[in-house]
């Protein structure tokens, strides 16, 4: 007697293409109907979500949190040396710096937020 499989897939099975080998973008379509009303950034961070794994997008989470600390102590001793020059070079790179680090505070601080959104849309193109 054979064994009978019993498929215990969460997502829907796209016409046309075996369960999982959609292309990408019928995988951003589908995750954007199931996620629902979202804001034009939330629909990038979706697209942008889409073509990874979780393990791979709170990767790159970690490493714009890394760079954009990085960016901003690079652009605070620039902004000094300048400062020391003329004052006129010093506010843009003051500035650069200011805006660099409150990326960096607000990335942070939605890292958690933004992982879970990962998981959701890797739930909803079935890549999780």
């Amino acid at each position: 007697m054979a064994r009978r499989r019993t498929q215990h897939q969460q997502q829907p099975q796209v016409k046309g293409f075996r369960p999982g080998k959609a292309p990408p973008q019928l995988r951003k379509k589908m995750a954007k109907q199931r996620m629902g009303e979202m804001s034009s950034a939330q629909e990038r961070m979706v697209d942008l979500f889409a073509d990874r794994s979780p393990a791979e997008s709170r990767k790159l989470i970690s490493r714009w949190v890394t760079w954009t600390l990085v960016g901003g102590i690079v652009l605070t001793i620039l902004s000094v040396l300048a400062w020391m020059w003329t004052w006129i070079a010093g506010i843009p790179l003051t500035i650069a710096a200011g805006a660099v680090f409150f990326s960096h505070i607000r990335l942070r601080a939605q890292r958690s937020q933004l992982e879970q959104m990962a998981e959701m849309v890797a739930k909803a193109t079935g890549r999780g």
